[in-house]
């Protein structure tokens, strides 16, 4: 009788334990998820390819044990406005897109910007991306993506009656729906949800806005 008690005791003691070591387990893998994520979005190139070409940051990772590799862009004067890439990559070549913005998520001055790569907390390799803007980019903010609502999109106009568009793609190319085309939007904050959520299947999809002449692009990981 005894032994029986002390058996269930031992298996409701697991159950409790168990839970503790899950949640120990996901936190210390919190960074790393977010850093996954944050080398995505990074690694995403702007659809217009003279652009992605003034914006993009090449990254070689030749040695064979892992080290950290950091990019910080700074203005004319010395001074970090965006502390962009901090992250543990595996050997390998990397593409990285700057979006133009600073720390504080707002759109820098046009011009050169130079940028620093310390590499494994030694070597500084020290280059030059180029900040360019169409109107229509400017006269619009969009909100960075929420991880609660991943195909949420939010942006604010700057002026009245703008023509924009709002689609969502499968990620061979396929367009699955529309919100609006060529809908004439007015100055202010706008919200967008996707209704279509709730038929799609796990997997990578892609969200793409256009505000007059400015292309957006989102890629979108659901995993639900």
């Amino acid at each position: 009788m005894s032994l029986n008690l002390y058996n269930k005791t031992g298996k409701m003691m697991m159950k409790y334990l168990i839970i503790p070591v899950l949640l120990v387990c996901v936190f210390s893998l919190w960074p790393t998820i977010l850093l996954a994520q944050t080398s995505s979005e990074m690694s995403t190139p702007p659809p217009d390819s003279a652009e992605a070409e003034r914006v993009r940051i090449w990254v070689p990772v030749e040695t064979k044990s892992r080290c950290r590799i950091r990019i910080n862009i700074m203005d004319s004067t010395g001074d970090t406005v965006r502390h962009l890439i901090d992250f543990l990559p595996k050997p390998g070549y990397y593409n990285f897109y700057w979006d133009k913005r600073d720390d504080f998520g707002q759109y820098v001055p046009p011009g050169t910007y130079p940028y620093v790569i310390e590499d494994c907390g030694k070597h500084k390799r020290q280059r030059k991306v180029e900040a360019r803007y169409s109107r229509w980019e400017l006269a619009s903010t969009i909100a960075p993506p929420d991880s609660a609502y991943p195909f949420r999109i939010e942006f604010e106009l700057h002026e009245d009656s703008v023509r924009c568009s709002l689609r969502y793609f499968l990620h061979n190319g396929r367009q699955l729906d529309s919100a609006f085309v060529d809908s004439l939007l007015n100055k202010g904050a706008h919200k967008f949800d996707w209704n279509f959520i709730r038929k799609i299947r796990r997997g990578n999809y892609i969200i793409k806005l256009m505000i007059g002449d400015y292309l957006y692009i989102r890629e979108v990981t659901y995993l639900p």
